[in-house]
């Protein structure tokens, strides 16, 4: 009874049930793999935990600007309700997005890839006749679908408020302009692709321990570890002597997250309005970033292809 709630549903009327041809079995193994991920209780937590501080957040900022408007000490600053306000909300959702995301996108591609070495998922798969190269494929390419489908989701829930709720404190959304909106699909896929580097440095550390365990602690301590590196290494940069400090200066800004960031900030100064920014390094932070991509995608399937999993 519990294998038939945890599948999904199949039409036994039908005479076709099994697929046939790789690409065909192998986005059905992505669908499989969605469909899991989907029914993890894990998720459900990740979603709720999410959502719930995004609400806060959003309350808070309610909270605070109704005091300031009761208040009669002068302002210092802007009044925080213009995070409501498009595309203040978009803004205000995607800096929530690039605190909690890393974190919890790893977790999910770690707990993806290592939880079908625990339960054996892949001598299941293996022994039926799936190859390496599709079981692979799938796990992938449904990491990616999440990591599109994840920051897609924040950006439309962010718009839509920012044109919902925005006017009940009297701010009216602002529309972008053709190119603006062009911001907006690039920043989709920046973000989206940053995201999903994390989530391929999980991949990686779950193909070699075999583990979700190993997935998702090397990745997430990856996240903190190039955290601290791109806000205490700068803040020392000064203290040191000119080498060093260009040294460290390259080193962390060529950082997987880091580099990959980077190709956000063209995409926002199209959404802002403002003047695009120098483009002389956008042709080697979108190579590194795409590199990183493809070394990281290269080593996990290197190590999976030719590990024996059934030991």
């Amino acid at each position: 009874m519990a294998q038939r709630l945890s599948e999904p549903g199949i039409n036994a009327a039908t005479s076709d049930v099994f697929v046939h041809g790789w690409l065909a079995q192998t986005w059905q193994l992505v669908l499989w793999n969605l469909f899991h991920l989907r029914r993890r209780g894990m998720s459900r937590w990740l979603s709720s935990l999410f959502f719930g501080g995004y609400a806060l957040l959003l309350l808070l900022t309610i909270i605070s600007h109704m005091l300031l408007a009761h208040s009669s000490t002068p302002r210092v600053g802007a009044d925080p309700i213009v995070a409501l306000a498009f595309p203040g909300s978009l803004q205000f959702a995607l800096g929530y997005l690039g605190l909690l995301a890393p974190i919890f996108l790893c977790i999910v591609a770690g707990t993806l890839v290592g939880g079908d070495y625990t339960y054996g998922m892949h001598n299941q798969m293996l022994t039926r006749g799936l190859g390496r190269g599709q079981v692979f494929t799938a796990q992938v390419a449904a990491l990616a679908l999440v990591a599109l489908l994840a920051v897609g989701f924040v950006m439309l829930i962010s718009t839509l408020l920012g044109f919902l709720i925005g006017p009940l404190f009297g701010l009216r959304p602002v529309l972008l302009a053709p190119f603006g909106w062009l911001g907006f699909v690039l920043t989709w896929l920046t973000q989206s692709l940053r995201y999903f580097i994390y989530m391929l440095i999980a991949v990686l550390a779950a193909t070699i321990g075999r583990s979700a365990i190993a997935g998702i602690g090397f990745s997430v301590g990856y996240v903190f570890i190039e955290f601290l590196a791109t806000n205490i290494l700068f803040s020392l940069v000064g203290g040191l002597s000119a080498p060093i400090g260009r040294a460290i200066v390259a080193f962390v800004s060529n950082l997987p997250g880091t580099v990959s960031n980077s190709l956000n900030t063209y995409a926002t100064t199209l959404i802002a309005g403002q003047p695009m920014p120098d483009l002389d390094q956008l042709p080697l932070q979108l190579f590194l970033t795409l590199m990183y991509s493809v070394i990281l995608i290269a080593l996990s399937y290197l190590i999976y292809q030719h590990s024996d999993i059934f030991d």
